[in-house]
């Protein structure tokens, strides 16, 4: 029967247990360093990535809500004024309605062309409404553009 020998670890030199345990202690306080000068830069990409998220989300928003504001206008003439004002603060729930205006307004193709209050007038068929909004965004980390960005949006439906 045969015996399986032992294998034989070689003998360990003390000064080379040594040397590798300073190069691993090295080894990780370059990581430390290079963690330390990453991370900010990354933070900051992140930071500029969620401002950006959050700002597109309120631009989107405005538009929907001036969309929907004029629309409700051109369905309800008999109620543009607070029907439209109602509809518009109702889409724009998840904005500070403090920072919030909503303008409406109408426009008749005939006769003087201008923009006029929305309130009693008889409505014709081609008259258009006119709604803005407009919505001061305050950004979380003011890098490059400033505290706030002004987002508008302005929506014009013909009454048909």
């Amino acid at each position: 029967m045969s015996r399986i020998q032992p294998t034989r670890r070689p003998r360990r030199d003390p000064l080379m247990v040594g040397r590798r345990t300073r190069l691993a202690n090295r080894s990780r306080g370059q990581s430390l360093v290079e963690f330390a000068v990453v991370l900010p830069v990354f933070l900051l990409i992140l930071a500029g990535v969620v401002d950006f998220g959050i700002g597109l989300y309120s631009q989107m928003t405005v538009i929907n809500a001036a969309r929907e504001g004029a629309r409700v206008g051109i369905v309800d003439p008999a109620n543009i004024p607070t029907a439209v004002d109602d509809r518009v603060q109702a889409m724009t729930g998840g904005l500070d309605k403090t920072k919030l205006t909503v303008t409406i307004s109408c426009k008749r193709p005939t006769g003087p062309s201008t923009f006029g209050p929305c309130s009693g007038a008889q409505y014709q068929s081609g008259d258009a409404v006119v709604v803005k909004v407009d919505y001061a965004y305050k950004m979380l980390w003011p890098l490059a553009l400033g505290n706030s960005l002004d987002l508008s949006s302005t929506v014009q439906m013909r009454i048909e």
